[in-house]
């Protein structure tokens, strides 16, 4: 059915799907050239689109980069959220979090590039923002250490903040290997290996010996 023209959604779709665009545009872009080498009109020019048009939806290229990390960090966060209330075994969820990380770099390259080369690695950007959207991924970590400390799943002596911390530090640098192509992957099957090594090397670290999860 063909919607009425005077029909207020049709240009709100329509910005939206422009909007998508340019993100993605501007993500690829971003991990070709970097935030710094990279200009608006490349970012139009990979998007298909008038220069112009770019600017009706951003005001610069810095809007454009915080606009890619709220909306696909908020897709992490709301993860390790639904994740924190997964019943699962610890092992099962630790397991489900690196193959999320990793599946997102072997899917989306171009995306965790950016992630990990003009924001998590970037003081100037998360000096302009606020930290707060950055510690919260800590908080979720830790909270899926103290429920399995609990559950006598992990050692009792365990400080889940610094091993929250240990966790995210091995994934980052996992990443960072991947998109600096020192640690070179060509296969679906190189990247499930990784994740299996991963998942052992955390869990003998921290699981309480004899238990379920090591």
């Amino acid at each position: 059915m063909v919607e009425p023209a005077d029909n207020p959604t049709v240009p709100s779709r329509r910005s939206a799907r422009t909007r998508e665009r340019i993100l993605a545009a501007a993500t690829e872009v971003f991990a070709r050239r970097g935030f710094h080498g990279a200009r608006v009109a490349d970012i139009a020019e990979a998007a298909g689109m008038a220069y112009g048009l770019v600017y009706h939806h951003f005001r610069n290229k810095e809007e454009i980069l915080a606009a890619i990390f709220a909306e696909r960090w908020g897709d992490y966060v709301d993860y390790l959220n639904e994740l924190g209330r997964n019943p699962a075994p610890f092992r099962e969820r630790i397991a489900k979090l690196v193959h999320f990380w990793v599946e997102t770099y072997r899917s989306e390259p171009h995306l965790m590039t950016v992630m990990i080369n003009e924001i998590s690695r970037s003081y100037e950007f998360l000096d302009s923002h606020d930290l707060g959207t950055v510690l919260v991924t800590f908080d979720a970590i830790e909270g899926i250490l103290v429920e399995a400390r609990d559950r006598g799943e992990v050692r009792a002596e365990l400080d889940a903040r610094l091993m929250s911390y240990a966790i995210i530090g091995v994934a980052e640098m996992v990443l960072t290997g991947y998109v600096m192509d020192t640690l070179h992957r060509d296969s679906r099957e190189a990247f499930a290996a990784d994740e299996r090594q991963l998942v052992s090397m955390l869990l003998e670290g921290i699981c309480t010996p004899g238990s379920p999860a090591c």
